[in-house]
């Protein structure tokens, strides 16, 4: 049988994701369920968010240069491979009734390490085996691998839980997972050596460059380009304000509707809505214009959505901001990757888009630790209150994270509205390819500082 590679192979690679993200949401999911039904606080949720992202931003630094050596493969496997043991450990201390945060805690912490492989391995993956004119609907298919498990996984993990339990729902992470590594292995790969660009740097030579030499490239890529740099400020800003609300999203959904999980996955399953929606779209049909204005416009959307799954108190509009959150999230993503994927030439974007990345969430584990302690210890004792915040979103922790939802989106509203009166950002797509693959290889020839 011969080998699937280039579009067909890319699209083979993400169905094995697809299928290895629903098996490790349904792990999420249960677990999630299991912390608020054990300890019914929002801190160890917001401390698992904490490392897990930490770990992520730290590692993902060094990351970019690993993607850039090794055999491309290596990158795409080791993550799945990671979660698998992972996944395994925890299902042998669940089942012998040893299962604690303490671990829970140690299992974010390591995933977030070899997740941080993820986006520049896949970034570059999909950059290798395919042609500039297909990255903008590539990274649309793509996209469906955050959003086609939300659609799946939350309503299958809260059917499963009352039958085949948390065990079941790991054994079945487990199979998917393996599922993916071996998808991965039979796919056709271009290895990573086979593009070049004029003036970079002999191969031996390379070799032995350092990690903070390709990190420090990475940045200095970056800060070189400025309408580069002022689009990650966009998305730094965005971030942070953010988090707050969204590292406690499912502790949210609990408290509104008094811990009900087929709830929670009912309105995880509307994001997997959404995000298919988007996909499907903009797999199919290219936004006319600017990518730039397309991608404002998608963070706009996303902020609003998330406004009113805030606010509301029902479960059906709760869905119908769930559907708007993910669909702006996949136009905002996808043309995002899109201009970036265009602009920086293949056989540095491990290194840059880690650099990109950094830069993008590096505030962002400021709002995943305080959220938590912020809810429990401040926001909650006032809204138990009766005040005209608690009246009007609600009382308890459920009004509490209301109010960092709504302040958070409200507040990132006003960053994409401000992008829109940025040259240097509404321009960024003017830094062409041909220009910038010249500029990186002198960089790349000559010695950072």
């Amino acid at each position: 049988m011969t080998r699937p590679s280039g579009l067909k192979g890319f699209a083979t690679i993400t169905l094995g994701q697809v299928a290895s993200i629903t098996g490790t949401a349904m792990t999420q999911f249960g677990l999630s369920y299991w912390v608020w039904q054990e300890f019914g606080k929002a801190t160890p949720f917001s401390i698992m968010s904490i490392l897990f992202f930490g770990a992520q931003v730290i590692f993902g630094l060094a990351a970019g240069s690993l993607v850039d050596r090794w055999p491309r493969k290596i990158s795409l496997i080791l993550p799945d491979m990671a979660s698998g043991v992972l996944t395994l450990i925890a299902l042998y201390l669940y089942s012998h009734n040893a299962l604690t945060l303490t671990y829970l805690y140690t299992m974010s912490f390591v995933n977030g390490i070899f997740a941080a492989l993820q986006f520049p391995a896949y970034s570059v993956t999909l950059a290798t085996m395919l042609k500039p004119d297909q990255y903008t609907r590539a990274n649309a298919l793509f996209s469906i691998t955050d959003f086609g498990p939300a659609l799946i996984a939350p309503i299958l993990a809260g059917g499963l839980l009352g039958t085949i339990g948390l065990q079941g729902i790991m054994t079945i992470d487990l199979a998917t997972l393996t599922l993916a590594v071996l998808i991965n292995l039979w796919v056709f790969i271009p290895d990573q050596k086979r593009k070049q660009f004029p003036g970079a740097m002999p191969e031996a030579e390379e070799g032995t460059s350092s990690f903070w030499q390709d990190i420090l490239f990475g940045f200095k890529f970056i800060s070189q380009r400025k309408p580069l740099f002022m689009l990650l400020t966009v998305f730094l800003a965005t971030n942070f304000f953010s988090g707050f609300g969204s590292a406690l999203f499912s502790p949210y959904v609990l408290a509104r509707t008094n811990n009900n999980a087929l709830a929670l996955g009912t309105i995880e399953t509307f994001f997997g809505v959404g995000g298919l929606i988007g996909t499907l779209l903009l797999t199919i049909w290219v936004v006319p214009g600017r990518k730039v204005k397309a991608l404002l416009i998608g963070m706009i959307i996303s902020d609003l959505g998330f406004m009113l799954l805030g606010y509301s108190r029902l479960i059906s509009p709760m869905c119908i901001g769930a559907v708007l959150t993910s669909f702006g999230g996949v136009m905002a993503n996808t043309h995002s990757q899109a201009i970036w994927q265009s602009i920086v030439p293949v056989p540095i974007q491990g290194r840059v888009f880690s650099a990109r990345r950094f830069i993008a969430q590096a505030l962002s584990g400021i709002p995943m630790f305080l959220s938590g302690p912020l809810v429990d210890n401040l926001l909650v004792p006032y809204f138990n209150q009766e005040t005209m915040l608690s009246n009007l979103l609600g009382h308890g922790p459920a009004g509490a994270i209301s109010f960092l939802m709504l302040l958070g989106a409200i507040l990132s509203i006003a960053v994409s509205l401000l992008a829109f009166t940025n040259s240097s950002i509404m321009h960024v797509e003017d830094l062409a390819m041909v220009s910038s693959q010249a500029d990186s290889a002198q960089e790349t020839s000559s010695p950072l500082c």
